[in-house]
């Protein structure tokens, strides 16, 4: 706060906001034209302005619209101000600048008709959890996933959860645009305590900085306070140890045991179509029968979502994958053609809102590692059977472009990624067949 004096020798006095208020869209600071030249008069005059603007920035709280500040600063300095004697009308304006650029507030009986331009915007004061109801209804309307979505809300709300808990009662409850860059960093040291693992906490960040994006798309806050908030430094891990693979002594002593002997054929063979076949669980669980077909005389898988309830992660995921020999002398073909009449080609059903094809064959899969003595926490997943067929290819040298293909990754060249086409059925499959386990 201080005075001082302007270019044409008119004093003015200026206040410059808390950063706090700036973080939500206040303006940077303002600047009042005490319309005098003299030295002695403007003193006299900023004790009376300084002090009334000190009291109505004090009263700001998390229902103040910026607006309705502007507005009225505006009709309490302007009723100051008639006190003043004005010897030029050109100085009688408030200008309250957002950074560096001026919005002038006018005269109480102009304010009905200032340009839009010319007026900071209004953010709606709407609570953190009203938000996040209206942001998964946007979502809804897209075309994202169930599981991607109940994935943003647990997300988005652990937060919303976390902020929360540090306000003593419900009157306290934070609105989006109280959220400071300060809080967010916070939230991320807090985060980063609480045991998760690199991934997931950069999925977290990921979402809740989508969901400020959005709020600062439809006008809730000025700014994303998680614009340049980050985990941190990544583990130095190399990448094919970040996901456990099955190792031939764990393959063995599933397939072999009793209780996978005793399984249900759907379960066995979602099992060996991940292992020679790289298949999502997903993927796998959701077949149908007319999805095995026969591609220049290559019986084949064909993953895509033309099936009813049927979803693939990306346009990548849409692939054709030649059987590969063992399943085919294990009676893949054979058990497929007794499936001809039923809508799935096996009895898993989507569990849930988000709608898991997986799930109950990844629970049956845990159940059973439990009952052979594998640990929870110290075994491979379910989808860690894809992650070994991934694994075997790497062993045998295979080029990196022929595995996306088979796998349903992006290419990771970029010439053949858009310039080359899939690589066709017979070529894929003595790939396939070079894949083998000592099992």
């Amino acid at each position: 706060m201080y005075l001082y004096r302007a270019p044409n020798n008119v004093y003015y006095t200026r206040i410059c906001l808390a950063k706090s208020l700036r973080d939500k869209g206040f303006p940077f600071d303002i600047k009042v034209s005490l319309l005098t030249s003299d030295r002695a008069e403007a003193v006299i005059r900023n004790i009376d302005v300084a002090g009334t603007l000190k009291k109505i920035i004090k009263s700001i709280d998390h229902k103040t619209r910026i607006n309705d500040f502007i507005r009225y600063v505006d009709e309490v300095i302007n009723s100051l101000r008639a006190q003043f004697d004005a010897d030029n009308d050109t100085d009688s304006i408030i200008n309250v600048t957002q950074k560096r650029h001026s919005i002038p507030i006018r005269d109480t009986k102009l304010s009905e008709h200032r340009e839009t331009t010319a007026v900071a915007q209004a953010k709606p004061v709407i609570g953190l959890d009203e938000a996040l109801s209206a942001f998964i209804i946007s979502k809804q309307k897209s075309a994202i996933r169930p599981l991607s979505i109940k994935q943003l809300e647990q997300r988005i709300g652990h937060f919303i959860d976390t902020v929360s808990s540090k306000s003593t009662s419900k009157a306290e409850s934070k609105c989006v645009h109280d959220i400071t860059s300060a809080d967010a960093m916070i939230y991320r040291d807090a985060l980063l305590t609480q045991g998760r693992s690199y991934k997931s906490n950069k999925e977290y960040l990921a979402a809740i900085f989508q969901f400020f994006k959005w709020c600062k798309l439809m006008n809730y806050c000025s700014h994303n306070p998680f614009e340049n908030v980050t985990v941190g430094q990544k583990p130095k891990v190399k990448a094919n140890q970040e996901r456990d693979r099955w190792d031939t002594s764990e393959l063995k002593r599933l397939i072999h045991s009793a209780e996978f002997k005793d399984s249900t054929a759907d379960f066995k063979w979602v099992t060996r179509l991940m292992l020679y076949g790289g298949l999502r669980p997903s993927e796998a669980c959701q077949l149908t029968p007319s999805d095995i077909v026969v591609i220049e005389g290559i019986h084949c898988i064909n993953v895509d979502d033309s099936g009813k309830g049927q979803r693939i992660k990306n346009a990548n995921a849409r692939r054709s994958i030649p059987l590969h020999q063992s399943l085919i002398k294990q009676g893949f073909i054979e058990f497929v053609k007794t499936r001809k009449q039923q809508p799935q080609l096996f009895n898993y059903k989507p569990v849930g809102l988000v709608e898991d094809w997986s799930k109950t064959y990844c629970k049956h899969l845990s159940i059973l590692q439990t009952c052979i003595g594998m640990k929870a926490s110290q075994r491979p997943t379910a989808y860690s059977l894809r992650h070994t067929f991934i694994d075997e290819f790497k062993r045998l040298d295979t080029s990196e472009h022929i595995v996306a293909q088979i796998v349903g990754h992006a290419n990771p060249n970029i010439t053949y990624g858009r310039y080359g086409k899939d690589i066709q059925a017979r070529a894929l499959l003595k790939y396939i067949e070079r894949l083998e386990y000592d099992i």
